[in-house]
């Protein structure tokens, strides 16, 4: 079960980073939005969200 968990909150991330990259997210909480629109649990939407630096958001 540990597994399938790491592999859910690094799928993830994955997705946050490419979220910011190509959607227009000035906020963490347009991320994470994004990302429980995506079918994300609002807890792992928002650690994902938490590993990314609000700069990362701001340079895309």
């Amino acid at each position: 079960m540990m597994e399938t968990q790491s592999s859910v909150h690094l799928s993830c991330f994955i997705e946050a980073i490419a979220l910011a990259k190509h959607e227009q997210c000035e906020t963490r909480d347009e991320l994470k939005a994004l990302l429980e629109q995506k079918g994300y649990k609002d807890t792992v939407a928002s650690h994902a969200v938490e590993e990314i630096s609000p700069q990362y958001l701001a340079a895309f």
